[in-house]
């Protein structure tokens, strides 16, 4: 019988085929992933490339814009009823639009003062009674930015509205910039084997493609209003698409036939396929003829058994040598797996073992007796940490979400860019990269040199590959690795010197000043800019808030002082908010979002970290919290020191007494009585006293000298000024009417 020979060729036949059918389907999976991931990335490469190059443009004409508005001949003359007498400035004003599409893209200008009722465009100089589209201008009016863009089937436009300081929908003027579809579609490259480019404005409809575009089909229209995030990738039924959302609220796409991608991918397939055949062929062949040459001395040996007799049919059938196979391949794959795991868990153990190094948690008996398996130098050796931290990720291409991943790249960099012999470990702990290094040398000042030199090395190569500016802090030199707590110690407190430093330095803390732990403490001034910032927070006003917190910031960092003590006064500036919050009847953490608002916060690492933080988490739910509650409040306030006039007009009544009586705070009850009222306190007070002289002096013989001395003047002068200022005339030619 020959079992075994069958067991054999079919075992060559498996053997043949699993590794060319496999390698076959990985070489098709890897090479159709990799077209695909190149024509990905080529789109997507594209995309941003059109992205920045048209924005590119909107920007240069929102800048010239800009300019050209802020320029003196425009502020003199913008807000005057100009007529064609006005020629020179007309001239003038024509000119600087003529200036402006001059820019690339630009094909019309128009400056209309609705106020004064006239236009200046390409068209000249010309009067609002023949503006074919009041419609269009009373839109823009309407619309609650100043500066703002719209894209739709008529065209793209720039519309600004004037004066820009605050919102308005009531503008003076407006300055609209009409663009070229055609120039802005030239920018839009894109070869036709990776589809073509279209831009979407906010109700997600195409206004801009590259040439040769076929359009966008209804269904991608619909799956593009779905989207979210910055960018992206989906495939459709029969293409793929690649986008980019714009700070414009515009969608950049790109849009590929997935047959044109996956062309190359069946070629590959088809000539993968004929190549695996051949192969398994030949092999095939090759094997049959192996399998009958290594099967006769099995074959002669199983004739002579048979001869002897033997036992049953039924033993003979079985395969002698497929338990002893079976074994050897589980015997090698444990083996090989146990290697790996070993291997894998290395890095990992080692790593666990600097952290309880950098954490105090390992003598020196347990170092003793695990140096060795990972690697460490020789006990006496000069040893210093670095640690590294990312200064802040404002003005740059990532995000806060992207910080732990940054530190995962940065410490991956550190461990390529340092040699092993130097680098004797490295982990991330606390938003921080640590390095525990040691030299070539045992001299203390070398040793340092050599850090501060792989520091900057780190420094370069961080700034190279991520755009990154990163602060370090190097500890001093020590010998002992159960010192390695107290140096990890060291590399932080150096890097809190920041405050004073500035970012992106290289520290040592050898070179930093100690400075007494009660050298700070709140000065006048900053109480005071503190309770200016909160008055502001009350109010809910904005700007006045955003300055506030500005100059109190400022305070603090003129005076001398720790990190630490920096995140002291702001908390304490949290708590003062918090409770301003709680008396309202809200809480901070509900406005916010978060149950963890202090540890989020003890996690900034700078003053701008912090700064920032403060700018766009806290102020400003805090902001729209108190504008709530103010707006309710301002119309009652109003309403009590209008009656305290009326009722105390007659004695000496200040804005900080009425202020102390309602218990605000006489900045803020300035405010709002300006706000409801139009005029400020002083201005009301004196207007309702020469109202009650006029009645005075109609109704009564009182003396001008009685009336003043009742109304509570020094003397009769200040009284007779003050009346003629607000009626034109003396108190006696008023009587005499």
């Amino acid at each position: 019988m020959r079992t075994y020979l069958y067991r054999m060729i079919l075992f060559a036949m498996l053997l043949v085929a699993i590794p060319v059918i496999t390698i076959g389907m990985i070489s098709y999976q890897i090479s159709s992933q990799d077209i695909e991931k190149k024509v990905k990335e080529s789109n997507d490469q594209i995309l941003l490339q059109n992205q920045m190059r048209i924005e590119q443009v909107l920007k240069n004409v929102e800048m010239g814009a800009v300019q050209y508005l802020n320029s003196p001949l425009v502020n003199d003359n913008l807000y005057n009823a100009l007529t064609h007498d006005d020629f020179q400035t007309i001239t003038s004003l024509a000119k600087g639009l003529y200036n402006l599409q001059s820019l690339s893209g630009v094909s019309d200008t128009q400056l209309v003062n609705l106020e004064k009722d006239w236009m200046i465009s390409n068209l000249g100089f010309t009067g609002m009674e023949g503006n074919t589209e009041p419609e269009r201008l009373q839109a823009y009016a309407r619309n609650p930015l100043n500066l703002f863009w719209q894209a739709d089937e008529q065209g793209i436009r720039m519309v600004v509205k004037l004066p820009m300081i605050a919102p308005s929908t009531t503008p003076k003027a407006l300055l609209i910039i009409e663009m070229s579809k055609k120039e802005l579609e030239k920018g839009l490259s894109q070869t036709k084997q990776l589809g073509d480019i279209y831009v979407l404005n906010r109700e997600h409809m195409p206004f801009l493609s590259n040439t040769g575009a076929t359009g966008i089909p209804d269904s991608l229209l619909t799956a593009l209003k779905t989207v979210s995030g910055a960018s992206g990738y989906y495939e459709g039924k029969a293409t793929a698409v690649n986008y980019r959302a714009s700070s414009y609220n515009w969608i950049y796409a790109s849009v590929v036939s997935i047959d044109q991608v996956t062309m190359e991918s069946k070629k590959i397939a088809f000539f993968t396929v004929n190549v695996c055949l051949a192969v398994f062929v030949i092999i095939a062949g090759a094997a049959f003829y192996g399998s009958r040459r290594l099967y006769s001395p099995i074959r002669r040996l199983f004739r002579i058994m048979e001869q002897f007799g033997g036992e049953a049919a039924e033993t003979r059938r079985k395969d002698e040598f497929a338990f002893i196979e079976d074994r050897f391949h589980a015997l090698f794959r444990t083996r090989k797996q146990f290697q790996q795991q070993l291997q894998g868990q290395k890095g990992q153990m080692k790593e666990f073992f600097l952290l309880k190094l950098f954490m105090g948690q390992v003598t020196e008996s347990e170092f003793a007796f695990k140096c060795d398996t990972y690697g460490f130098a020789e006990k006496g050796k000069a040893m210093g940490v670095i640690a590294l931290q990312i200064d802040s990720l404002q003005d740059t291409r990532y995000l806060e979400s992207d910080k732990e991943l940054l530190l995962f790249a940065i410490h991956n960099i550190v461990s390529e860019l340092l040699p092993a012999h130097r680098l004797l470990g490295s982990l991330l702990l606390d938003q921080s990269q640590v390095s525990l290094l040691t030299g070539d040398t045992d001299d203390h000042r070398e040793l340092q040199n050599c850090f501060h030199q792989a520091a900057e090395e780190i420094k370069s190569k961080v700034h190279e590959l991520l755009q990154l500016e990163v602060s370090m802090g190097i500890s001093r030199v020590f010998t002992r690795y159960t010192d390695a707590m107290n140096a990890h110690a060291e590399a932080l407190e150096a890097l809190k010197r920041r405050i004073r430093l500035g970012s992106d330095m290289i520290i040592h803390y050898e070179d930093i000043e100690s400075v007494p732990a009660n050298s700070m403490h709140l000065t006048v001034s900053w109480s005071q800019s503190a309770d200016y910032l909160v008055n502001a927070l009350k109010t809910g006003d904005a700007t006045s808030t955003f300055e506030q917190f500005d100059q109190f910031v400022a305070s603090i960092m003129e005076k001398d002082i720790r990190f630490n003590d920096f995140q002291l006064v702001m908390v304490e500036l949290i708590t003062r908010i918090h409770g301003l919050v709680q008396k309202q009847g809200g809480t901070l953490e509900s406005l916010i979002g978060t149950n963890s608002m202090l540890h989020s916060f003890m996690k900034l690492n700078t003053v701008q970290e912090i700064t920032t933080w403060f700018k766009s988490d806290l102020l400003p739910p805090a902001l729209a919290f108190f504008k709530g509650r103010a707006d309710s409040q301002y119309i009652n306030l109003t309403h009590q020191m209008i009656e305290m006039i009326h009722e105390g007009y007659e004695q000496d009544l200040t804005l900080e007494a009425c202020a102390n009586q309602l218990k605000y705070h006489p900045v803020y009850v300035s405010r709002v009585f300006k706000k409801e009222t139009g005029v400020t306190f002083i201005e009301y007070l004196t207007t309702y006293r020469v109202n009650m002289a006029k009645k005075w002096l109609k109704e009564t013989d009182m003396k001008i000298s009685e009336i003043a001395e009742r109304l509570n003047y020094a003397n009769s002068t200040g009284f007779i000024r003050t009346f003629r200022k607000l009626t034109g005339m003396t108190p006696g030619q008023y009587r005499e009417i």
